[in-house]
């Protein structure tokens, strides 16, 4: 990708940067129940409250298992904001064309439960 066009649409490297420790800090905020995380950070998981606590519950230390948690939804985050920030440069450069119903159908197959991990050893 041309550097002009990181460039225009956010995607340098100090922003993508800047924009990991802005989730980080939101989702540490989010998963202590302190401040007032952003709204994309309170949705995302208030969306994955269920999988969080059963993810928490099954692990042997549930601070540590917090901090991985605040950390993957830190990463979750930014990396969709990066990809949300590539899709909209690129259309408005006239690149993507909105989907169909006759495309969206073609992916029903795909769509998976979410991923269950095994009980941990006791």
């Amino acid at each position: 990708m041309p550097k002009a066009f990181s460039l225009t649409y956010g995607l340098d490297l100090e922003t993508e940067v800047a924009s990991f420790w802005a989730w980080l800090h939101d989702a540490r905020d989010a998963m202590n129940n302190i401040g007032e995380p952003g709204k994309a950070v309170r949705e995302l998981i208030e969306t994955q409250q269920e999988e969080i606590d059963r993810f928490i519950a099954r692990e042997p230390d549930p601070v540590s298992a917090k901090r991985s948690l605040t950390l993957a939804l830190a990463l979750v985050g930014f990396h969709y904001a990066s990809q949300q920030k590539l899709l909209n440069g690129l259309q408005q450069l006239g690149h993507l064309q909105p989907l169909s119903e006759t495309l969206l159908e073609g992916y029903e197959t795909i769509v998976e439960t979410p991923f269950e991990s095994p009980e941990p050893p006791r």
